[in-house]
C-alpha cells in the first residue's frame, strides 16, 4: 500500500534525495515529517557509511538521531 496522507500517523517519515552525479560524500536534502510538522533535513553520507544529519532549527529533541538511523539503514540496504 502506498503512503496515504501528508503526515504519518506516528513516528517520522524521511523524504530525501540527492543529485545523480557526484561521489562521496553524498548530500541528501529533503524533509523529516512528523504527525504534526515538517522539518527541513540534510544528510551527509561518507564513503564509509558514516551519516551525519542537520535539521531545521526548532525540531524536536531526538528527531535528528531518528533521521540519521533511517538514512543509514536505507544506505546500507541500497549497497
Amino acid at each position: 500500500m502506498g503512503i496515504v496522507g501528508h503526515h504519518p500517523e506516528t513516528g517520522v517519515r524521511i523524504d530525501v534525495e540527492r543529485p545523480g552525479a557526484g561521489g562521496p560524500p553524498w548530500r541528501y536534502e529533503g524533509e523529516a515529517v512528523t504527525p504534526s510538522e515538517r522539518f527541513q533535513v540534510a544528510a551527509l553520507i561518507g564513503e564509509d557509511g558514516a551519516v551525519s544529519v542537520e535539521l531545521q532549527t526548532g525540531a524536536p529533541a531526538g528527531l535528528a538521531e531518528k533521521a540519521r538511523l533511517l538514512v543509514r539503514t536505507a544506505w546500507k540496504h541500497a549497497r
